[in-house]
């Protein structure tokens, strides 16, 4: 077996071990909770042999052993049972209320690698000099405004100078995919602005301490133009750095859409959330978090991965 075989297979085992550990936690955590489902799920009028009926037909009746163990399957089947509120499929639920979240988190990603990178590769180039400076101070600037904040200024804004701009507008994407993606814009460009500055500050020192390196004098000292230098060798080096940073970058965007939904009243994944916290709604939460923290902990396997690819070196740890 490879090097890099075993190191995917290990990484593998690593991504299945923390889930297994999610699972058990994300379980404990809503059945230590008070509360009942089966409560909530007929009302305070319902009487004790509708209670006991319901809780055996939704398995509460069972040892906390095999509730885990039934939950546990159902989790790697999408079969995640009955909202108590909604009265319907966990899973349709998080299925219909998914794309709102995902689309926001991609088209934030986007504005977070179109716009970081050339900033940082035109502010390394001159550390210290007045773009340096200038690009350096909105980044601090940027980065320590909270997300939500930024909506309601961008909503101000927006509202002031476009008479026709609604917060809230919202298409779905089967009925009308381009409005469906004009009204996620606004709202990731506003996730993506701090993770812009966080991303740009990583870029920058990464880039700034290749440019500094040996193999760049070197590469100089052959006649190589900064441009080719740039673009065959910093760049490629300072992938471990830009593939790490953009994982932890996007798991910040994932959370930070949870919020930024609720201000642009948008239908996605935080209003969900929120409306089950709201109601005691055990088993869809126990879903939500657990398939957040599922996408988060496969984030950086993937990075992982990539950074092995890039970087053969990190393999031999």
């Amino acid at each position: 077996m490879g090097r890099k075989t075993g190191f995917i297979i290990s990484k593998i085992a690593e991504l299945l071990a923390t889930l297994l550990v999610v699972s058990l936690l994300t379980f404990v955590a809503f059945s230590v909770i008070p509360g009942d489902t089966a409560q909530v799920i007929l009302g305070p009028d319902a009487s004790q042999a509708q209670l006991d009926a319901l809780r055996a037909e939704l398995g509460l009746d069972k040892p906390l052993i095999v509730q885990y163990l039934n939950w546990l399957g159902g989790l790697f089947t999408f079969n995640l049972g009955k909202s108590a509120a909604f009265g319907v499929p966990v899973a349709s639920l998080i299925a219909e209320r998914l794309p709102v979240t995902i689309g926001m988190s991609i088209i934030a990603l986007i504005f977070v690698i179109v716009i970081s990178y050339p900033l940082s590769v035109l502010s390394a180039r001159r550390p210290g000099r007045a773009l340096d400076q200038v690009f350096s101070v909105a980044g601090h600037i940027l980065f320590a405004i909270p997300p939500f904040v930024l909506s309601l200024l961008s909503i101000i804004a927006a509202s002031a100078l476009f008479s026709g701009f609604r917060a809230g507008q919202y298409f779905r994407p089967e009925d009308n995919f381009p409005g469906f993606i004009g009204c996620l814009l606004l709202p990731s460009f506003c996730i993506a602005l701090p993770k812009i500055a966080m991303t740009f500050k990583y870029m920058r020192s990464s880039i700034i301490e290749q440019n500094a390196s040996e193999y760049v004098k070197n590469a100089k000292g052959h006649g190589l133009t900064d441009f080719r230098i740039l673009i065959k060798h910093v760049l490629p080096n300072s992938n471990v750095s830009a593939i790490t940073v953009i994982s932890i970058v996007l798991s910040d965007i994932l959370a930070g859409s949870l919020i930024v939904e609720q201000v642009f009243n948008l239908p996605g994944m935080g209003r969900l959330l929120l409306s089950g916290i709201a109601r005691r709604d055990f088993p869809l939460l126990s879903g939500m978090v657990f398939y957040i923290a599922f996408i988060t902990v496969l984030l950086y396997f993937a990075a992982d991965v990539l950074g092995s690819i890039a970087d053969p070196r990190i393999r031999l740890k």
